[in-house]
C-alpha cells in the first residue's frame, strides 16, 4: 500500500484556510495561550465577546478575563493544571469583558503538545452563554414560583399534592406533603410514589397503573377513595386520595391530591363513643331512679331483719341478699359513672395523701404474693376531684393489676406535676393543654393485647374469664376522670405489663382536713323534718327509720304536698329531707328553691337513685348541696341528717 503525501503547497493552503475562519468566528473566542499562560493569538471572536483589540491582550496573562474573587482563588492556574493532567478542561462560570461588566461563559481548555510530548501552550475556547443562563434563570424563578404557588395556595385547599410521571416517578411533591409524610422532597422527587405506600399497597401500585395504561380500566385515576399512607418512621394513617390524569411534553402524568383523614377520623370515632355514652347514660338514667328506690327497700329491710334476733341460716341468707343488693347498686353506679351521669363531690384533694390512705386497704386486699411500691412526687400539685370516686378507681385498678399478676409481681402506685403541652394535645385532642396532677398504676402483669387496646374502656368488655369480671370497672374509672376534666392514658405490652395513668387539673387552694366518720352508733336528735318521696314504701322505710333515730316526722308524696306542708307548719321545720326527680308540676329541686327563699334558715338533704341535671352542673353538685345516693344505709342517712342540722347552728323546734 502506498500512502501519498499532501503537497507542502496543500499543506500550506489548507492551513492559511484554517488559520482565516478561525480568525472570522464570531461568536467564538478562540484563544491561544503560552505554557505560562500568556495570551499568544487573539481572533475576531475573542474581541466581540471580551472587548479587546489584539494588540491590547496579546502578551499579557489571560487571567485577567477573570473576577478578582477567581484569581484569589488561583482558579487560572487550576484551569491550566487541569488542563495538562487530563487533556481537558471545561467550566461554566462568570468573566469580565474590557468595560467591567461580567457574563457568564463556557470555557474550554486543551494543550497543545508536540510531537516529543513537548507541551507548546494552550488553546483556549469561550462562548458566551449570558442569553442560555438568563433563560434558564427565568425558567427556574418560573417553577419557584409555581413550586411557591403548589407551596402556598394549594397548601390551604388540600393536605397534600403530589405529581407522578407513568412510570410512578414523583415529580412535585409539595411542602405540605413533607409534613404529612415525614421525607423531605429531595428524598421523594424521582424515586417511585409506592415509598409512600404500606407494603400491602405497594406490591400492587405498579401492576395498576400498567393496567391502566394498557387497558384504559380505571381503578385509581379519576376515582375518590380511602387509602392507608405510610409516612418516614413506618407510622401509617388514613387519607383521601383523589388522582386526575393530564399529559406534559407529550407524555401523561399523574395529579394526587391528599386530605389527612386522621382527625377526621378521630373526631367520628369520638363522636360514636359520645352517642355510645349517651344511649348508656339514657338506658341507665332510665332504670337508675327505680331500680334504686327498689335496692333501697331490699337494703334497708334486709338491715332492719339484721338487727333482730334470728337463726344462723336465716342471718346468713339475709346477708347474701344484702350483699348482692350491694353488688346490684355499685354495677349501677358505675354505668353512671361511665355515661359522666353521677353526681361528683369534688374538693381539694392531695393525691399523695390519698395515695398513703388507700395503701393500707389495698395491702390486706391483694394479697402478700403482690409487692407494693408507691412513688410519690415532692410539691405535689393539689387537685380538685371527688376523693371518694378516686379512692374507687384507684382500688379498681389495682384490682386489674392483680388479676393481672396470678402468680405475683410488683404494682407501682406513681404521682408526679405533669404539663401536657399542644404537641401532647394534637396527638390526644379529648385533653386540654395545662398542668396536671398525674396518678398512675403500674403492674408488670400479662399486658393486654394490642387488638384490645381501643376497647378496654368500653363498658362490659373484659379480658378476663367468663365470671370474672362484669367490664365495668376501667369504663367508671374512665367515665369519672373524664367527667373530672381529667384526661386517661392507657400504655401496655404484651408480658411486660401495663400502665395506666390519670390526669386530674390542677388546684388552687389548700386542702382542708375530713372529720372522721364514726360509724359504731348512731346520730340522733329530736328535731322536726319534712320527708318527700313519691315512693310510697321508700318514705315509709325512711320515715321509720328517722322516727327510731328521735326525730318528729311528717311526710308528703309529692313536691306540691310537701310545699303545702311547709306552708301550714308553725313554726317552719328544722329540715326537709326530699326526692330529686319526682312527678307532678314541682319535683325536689323546684321545692328546695321555694323553701330556700321563703325560710332560708330551712337545711335541705336531697336523696336520689338518679339525679338528672336538678342539682348538678356538669355532672358536679351545685355548691352546697347535700345528696344521698340511693340505695343508701341507716348510719349514712342518720350522719348526713345530723350533720346538715347541726351546721345550721340553732336548737331545735318544738312542735
Amino acid at each position: 500500500m502506498t500512502t501519498v503525501n499532501p503537497a507542502p503547497a496543500a499543506l500550506h493552503d489548507t492551513a492559511h484556510r484554517l488559520s482565516l475562519f478561525v480568525e472570522g468566528l464570531r461568536d467564538y473566542s478562540v484563544v491561544t495561550l503560552s505554557p505560562d499562560g500568556t495570551i499568544m493569538s487573539w481572533n475576531a471572536g475573542a474581541a466581540a465577546i471580551k472587548g479587546y483589540e489584539a494588540d491590547q491582550v496579546v502578551g499579557r496573562h489571560f487571567s485577567l478575563f477573570y473576577t478578582p474573587a477567581d484569581i484569589a482563588a488561583g482558579k487560572p492556574a487550576l484551569a491550566l493544571q487541569e488542563a495538562t493532567a487530563k487533556g481537558r478542561f471545561e467550566v461554566t462560570g462568570p468573566r469580565v469583558r474590557k468595560d467591567g461588566s461580567v457574563f457568564s461563559a463556557n470555557v474550554v481548555v486543551t494543550p497543545i503538545v508536540a510531537e516529543d510530548g513537548r507541551l507548546l501552550g494552550f488553546g483556549k475556547i469561550t462562548r458566551d452563554i449570558s442569553d442560555r443562563v438568563a433563560a434558564a434563570d427565568r425558567l427556574t424563578m418560573n417553577e419557584s414560583r409555581l413550586q411557591a404557588l403548589v407551596d402556598t395556595v394549594l397548601d390551604t385547599l388540600v393536605d397534600g399534592l403530589i405529581i407522578i410521571d407513568r412510570r410512578g416517578r414523583v415529580q412535585v411533591y409539595n411542602r405540605a406533603c413533607e409534613k404529612l409524610f415525614g421525607y423531605d422532597s429531595v428524598e421523594v422527587v424521582g424515586n417511585n410514589v409506592k415509598m409512600l405506600m404500606p407494603p400491602d399497597i405497594e406490591r400492587e401500585h405498579d401492576q395498576y397503573l400498567i393496567n391502566y395504561q394498557t387497558t384504559g380500566i380505571r381503578k385509581i385515576i379519576g376515582i375518590s377513595r380511602e387509602v392507608v399512607g405510610q409516612r418516614k418512621d413506618g407510622s401509617t394513617f388514613p387519607m383521601h386520595l383523589a388522582v386526575g390524569e393530564t399529559t406534559h411534553l407529550g407524555e401523561p402524568i399523574y395529579v394526587g391530591i391528599i386530605r389527612d383523614l386522621s382527625e377526621r377520623n378521630q373526631v367520628e370515632s369520638q363522636l360514636r363513643q359520645s352517642q355510645k355514652m349517651e344511649a348508656v347514660g339514657q338506658l341507665t338514667g332510665g332504670l337508675a331512679h327505680d331500680f334504686n328506690n327498689i335496692l333501697m327497700l331490699i337494703s334497708v329491710n334486709v338491715e332492719a331483719l339484721l338487727d333482730q334476733e334470728v337463726p344462723a341460716r336465716t342471718r346468713e341468707r339475709l346477708e347474701q341478699i344484702e350483699k348482692s343488693a350491694s353488688r346490684a347498686a355499685e354495677l349501677t353506679q358505675q354505668l353512671l359513672a361511665y355515661s359522666r351521669r353521677q353526681p361528683l363531690q369534688p374538693r381539694l384533694t392531695d393525691l399523695n395523701e390519698l395515695v398513703f390512705a388507700t395503701s393500707k386497704l389495698l395491702g390486706r386486699t391483694l394479697g402478700e404474693h403482690i409487692e407494693i411500691e408507691a412513688i410519690l412526687a415532692d410539691d405535689l400539685w393539689i387537685t380538685n376531684v371527688d376523693r371518694t370516686q378516686l379512692e374507687t378507681s384507684l382500688v379498681n385498678l389495682s384490682l386489674n393489676a392483680r388479676d393481672a399478676m396470678p402468680r405475683g409481681g410488683q404494682l407501682l402506685i406513681e404521682t408526679r406535676n405533669a404539663i401536657l403541652d399542644q404537641d401532647y394535645v394534637s396527638q390526644n385532642p379529648d385533653v386540654a393543654a395545662g398542668a396536671y396532677a398525674m396518678l398512675a398504676v403500674t403492674d408488670t402483669g400479662s399486658g393486654i393485647p394490642p387488638d384490645a387496646l381501643e376497647k378496654v374502656f368500653e363498658p362490659f368488655f373484659t379480658t378476663k374469664e367468663v365470671g370474672r369480671g362484669t367490664g365495668l370497672g376501667l369504663s367508671m374509672v374512665y367515665g369519672f376522670i373524664k367527667q373530672s376534666n381529667g384526661h386517661i392514658k392507657v400504655y401496655s405490652e404484651l408480658n411486660r405489663g401495663t400502665s395506666i395513668k390519670m390526669y386530674l387539673p390542677r388546684a388552687d387552694g389548700a386542702v382542708e382536713a375530713q372529720p372522721a366518720a364514726n360509724a359504731a352508733s348512731l346520730a340522733t336528735g329530736t328535731e322536726r323534718l319534712l320527708v318527700v318521696e313519691d315512693n310510697a314504701d321508700v318514705r315509709a322505710r325512711v320515715c321509720e327509720i328517722l322516727r327510731d333515730l328521735g326525730y318528729t316526722v311528717d311526710e308528703a308524696a309529692d313536691g306540691m304536698a310537701g310545699l303545702v306542708r311547709c306552708e301550714n307548719a308553725k313554726p317552719p321545720y328544722d329540715l326537709l329531707l326530699t326526692d330529686v326527680v319526682m312527678p307532678g308540676p314541682i319535683g325536689g329541686k323546684a321545692l328546695a328553691d321555694a323553701v330556700s327563699s321563703r325560710w332560708p334558715g330551712t337545711p335541705i338533704v336531697f336523696m336520689s337513685g338518679y339525679t338528672e341535671d336538678a342539682i348538678t352542673h356538669q355532672g358536679r353538685l351545685d355548691t352546697g348541696v347535700r345528696l344521698l345516693a340511693k340505695p343508701f344505709r341507716r348510719h349514712e342517712l342518720a350522719q348526713m341528717i345530723r350533720q346538715a342540722l347541726d351546721e345550721r347552728g340553732s336548737s331545735p323546734s318544738v312542735p
